[in-house]
């Protein structure tokens, strides 16, 4: 009898843990589930960085609390390194990614992407008394800078399949290697065009675009590839803000011209 009574007991203790595990776990679920968590990596303006403030602005940093808005959701930007992002992704430390992201064939192999909402190509920057470098074959012999794992990288080591550069470094930020081309240590930066443009209307007298672009890479927002039902939402929603105006709105802002109406 007493056996039968400790086994009741026991029995009705793992029931009691298990139901306020179940009730945590809710709990949990719940809390999150009206929030956007977003991986951005904060450290590319204008598309995202911080101000003299501290406060996280750009131009995905508006797109984003705007989505959110319209999905009656607060949103949490998590910044992340860029060479762990994609990691960080799947190992779903966020939702989703509206960071700059280019889409590109091999990302789709992993990444399940919304409808483009921003046209981005790779260009060229040097200083403005380089007249010797307009396309990529004039980089032969060069010391060049990009950002560590981006779609930029991945067009030089292409590039230099047929036209070796002297060195080819890579960046955690892309912040540097401007630096480096403004000290002289580099003869040209590949960057993506939105950023290229921000950093030459700001500072003419250290940078200019050399020739055209390079590559189109028009920009996304990237979700785990089985994430597809909030990629659909969200998708949804971009489609929204082109047709009334707002996405047009924010690029105005930050670039002073609609880069969002004809992406291709």
């Amino acid at each position: 009898m007493k056996e039968l009574l400790i086994k009741k007991i026991l029995v009705c203790t793992a029931l009691f843990l298990v139901l306020i595990l179940m009730l945590a776990a809710c709990s949990n679920s719940s809390s999150r589930g009206n929030i956007l968590r977003v991986g951005v990596d904060d450290s590319y303006p204008p598309m995202e960085f911080k101000d003299e403030s501290g406060n996280m602005v750009g131009f995905d940093v508006d797109l984003g609390k705007e989505i959110a808005k319209r999905l009656n959701m607060k949103i949490e930007y998590i910044s992340t390194a860029w060479d762990g992002i994609f990691t960080a992704l799947a190992a779903e430390k966020f939702d989703t990614i509206i960071s700059s992201l280019s889409i590109t064939d091999e990302r789709k192999k992993n990444i399940a992407f919304t409808r483009a909402y921003i046209a981005n190509a790779q260009v060229i920057v040097v200083s403005p008394s380089n007249n010797s470098i307009l396309t990529e074959k004039d980089l032969k012999g060069k010391v060049v800078g990009v950002q560590i794992n981006t779609t930029a990288e991945e067009a030089c080591k292409k590039f230099m399949k047929d036209t070796p550069f002297k060195e080819l470094k890579t960046y955690d930020q892309v912040i540097q290697p401007f630096s480096d081309l403004k000290t002289g240590r580099l003869d040209a930066v590949v960057a993506d065009e939105v950023v290229a443009r921000d950093y030459v209307s700001k500072d003419k007298a250290n940078y200019k675009v050399a020739g055209g672009r390079l590559t189109n890479e028009p920009i996304g927002i990237g979700f785990k590839k089985t994430n597809t039902a909030l990629r659909d939402k969200i998708d949804k929603v971009l489609g929204e803000m082109r047709q009334d105006g707002t996405l047009k709105s924010i690029s105005m802002k930050w670039f002073g011209e609609d880069l969002t109406s004809n992406v291709k």
